[in-house]
């Protein structure tokens, strides 16, 4: 099991998947449309709860498909379509971070729907099975390289604009199994968000 400590996976490509045209009332997009310029920009104002999530890592989760119907580039291209369609549904989450200082010394972060879109990563650990993964009574340590944005914390992202708030990754295993790891920032959603996501 080379790839148990992680070291055994590759990263094939990486791309930023922007969300499906939103639908057309801000009610059903958290609050935000699609800006037309940056005036237009809709901001989400975070609140205390979402402030004290800010230092601690994305959430990260995933599943192992041990058959999937396709695979390669046919399953990726596939995957990265759905994620765009769900990121349309969850458009905040296709924005951004921002942190702004105010004159009186403090700093304020919000969510701005700028819709620049989220990461899609697609992996390969030629000497990890799906046995590998479930047979293990506790999580084996190469899951964590199965999930992208590992060691990133909230406010990480509202420091450099280039971290987007939620990541998806897509990882070939030996056995023509899978593993779809899905990260976002506590701050933007909570676990229970985390999952309508990953579900739609």
């Amino acid at each position: 099991m080379e790839g148990a400590t992680g070291g055994g996976v590759r990263i094939m490509s990486r791309r930023m998947v922007r969300p499906l045209t939103p639908l057309p009332t801000a009610n059903w997009n958290g609050g935000c449309h699609h800006p037309k310029n940056e005036e237009q920009m809709d901001v989400i104002h975070l609140t205390p709860w979402d402030l004290s999530l800010i230092s601690i890592d994305y959430i990260q989760k995933g599943i192992l498909l041990p058959k999937p119907p396709v695979h390669g580039d046919a399953l990726v291209d596939a995957l990265a379509s759905s994620f765009a369609r769900a990121l349309g549904r969850f458009y905040p989450l296709a924005g951004r971070l921002a942190a702004e200082e105010r004159g009186d010394g403090t700093v304020t972060l919000s969510l701005r729907c700028t819709g620049e879109g989220a990461e899609f990563v697609h992996a390969a650990a030629p000497g990890v099975t799906a046995a590998d993964i479930a047979a293990s009574l506790h999580v084996p340590p190469v899951v964590a390289a199965l999930c992208p944005l590992n060691h990133v914390l909230g406010a990480d992202a509202a420091m450099d604009q280039s971290i987007p708030l939620v990541a998806a990754q897509v990882t070939e295993l030996a056995d023509c199994a899978v593993f779809i790891g899905m990260s976002m920032n506590h701050s933007a959603g909570d676990g229970a968000a985390f999952w309508h996501l990953f579900n739609a």
